[in-house]
C-alpha cells in the first residue's frame, strides 16, 4: 500500500507537479540561440580537426574511434545490465541510478530523432562543399538518409543524459562526492561529441544541442522521480524494492510525504 501526500505552500507553482513546464520553452529557446551562435563557427571548428596533421595523430584518432562506440545503444544496454545486476545484488541506490540514467538516455535519443528527422541537416562530411556549408538542410529527409541526421547529435545527448542522471543521483545521496563524480562523468560524456566532430559526423552546434537535450532529461527525470516516488516507471521497475515506512522528499515549493507498506 502506498499513500502519497503533497504539502505545498500557497505560492507554489502548479507547473512543478508536471514533467514538462512552461519555463522549458524559454530554456529551449536559449539553447537554440546558443547553438545558432556556435554554428557561425562550425566550419572553422570542423576544419581544425580535419587538418591532416590532426587526422594522422594516432592518439587523437584512437580516442575518437574509441568514444564513437559510446552511443545510445551501448549506453542503454549498459544501463539495463547495471540495473539488473544491482537488483539481483539488492543494491537499491545503484539500481535506481541505473534505471533513471537509462530512462534519460532513451528519452533523449527519441527526442533527438524526432527533431533531426524533419530538419534533415547534412553532416559535415556530406555537406556541399564538404566541411563548409553548415546550413545545408534537406527537409524531412533525415528519416530516410543517414547523412542528413546531424542536428542534434544523439551521441552527445545520450552521453550527457547518462552523466547528468548519475550526477543528480549522487548529489542527492552523497553531496560530498559530487565534486569528483561530476567532472569525471562530464569528461566522459564529452568524449562522444569530440569523436563525432573529429570524424566529420557532426558540427559543433549539433554537439551543443545534443548536450542540452541529454542534460535536460537527465536532470528532469531524476527530479521528477524523487518528487513523485509512486510514478509508474519506478513502481514497475523498483516496486519490489519498496520498504515499509514513511519518506519525506523536499522539492521546489513542495514537500512529498510517501508512506509505503508491504504485504
Amino acid at each position: 500500500m502506498i499513500a502519497n501526500v503533497l504539502v505545498r505552500p500557497a505560492h507554489a507553482q502548479g507547473g512543478d507537479q508536471t514533467f514538462f513546464r512552461s519555463s522549458d520553452i524559454a530554456l529551449t529557446g536559449a539553447f537554440t540561440l546558443a547553438s545558432y551562435g556556435v554554428s557561425r563557427f562550425d566550419p572553422a571548428i570542423t576544419k581544425y580537426f580535419q587538418e591532416p596533421s590532426r587526422q594522422r595523430n594516432r592518439t587523437m584518432r584512437k580516442v575518437a574511434e574509441g568514444f564513437t562506440h559510446l552511443q545510445e545503444t551501448t549506453l542503454t544496454l549498459g544501463g539495463l545490465l547495471t540495473y539488473g545486476i544491482a537488483r539481483l545484488a539488492k543494491a537499491p541506490a545503484v539500481e535506481t541510478t541505473a534505471l533513471h540514467a537509462t530512462e534519460a538516455i532513451v528519452a533523449a535519443s527519441l527526442t533527438s530523432q524526432v527533431i533531426r528527422g524533419p530538419l534533415g541537416r547534412a553532416r559535415p562530411k556530406d555537406a556541399t562543399p564538404t566541411f563548409e556549408d553548415q546550413y545545408e538542410f534537406h527537409w524531412f529527409n533525415g528519416f530516410r538518409h543517414f547523412q542528413y541526421r546531424a542536428f542534434p547529435s544523439i551521441h552527445s545527448s545520450s552521453g550527457f543524459a547518462a552523466a547528468t542522471a548519475v550526477v543528480a543521483e549522487v548529489h542527492r545521496r552523497s553531496p560530498g562526492a559530487t565534486w569528483y563524480v561530476a567532472p569525471l562523468a562530464y569528461v566522459i560524456a564529452a568524449g562522444p561529441g569530440y569523436s563525432r566532430v573529429y570524424l566529420g559526423q557532426h558540427w559543433a552546434s549539433d554537439i551543443l544541442m545534443g548536450a542540452f537535450v541529454g542534460g535536460f532529461y537527465g536532470q528532469r527525470i531524476v527530479d521528477y522521480a524523487h518528487a513523485h516516488p509512486d510514478n509508474r516507471v519506478d513502481r514497475l521497475f523498483l516496486g519490489r524494492g519498496l520498504t515499509s515506512g514513511t519518506t519525506i522528499v523536499p522539492g521546489r515549493g513542495q514537500i512529498t510525504i510517501t508512506y509505503a507498506r508491504q504485504f
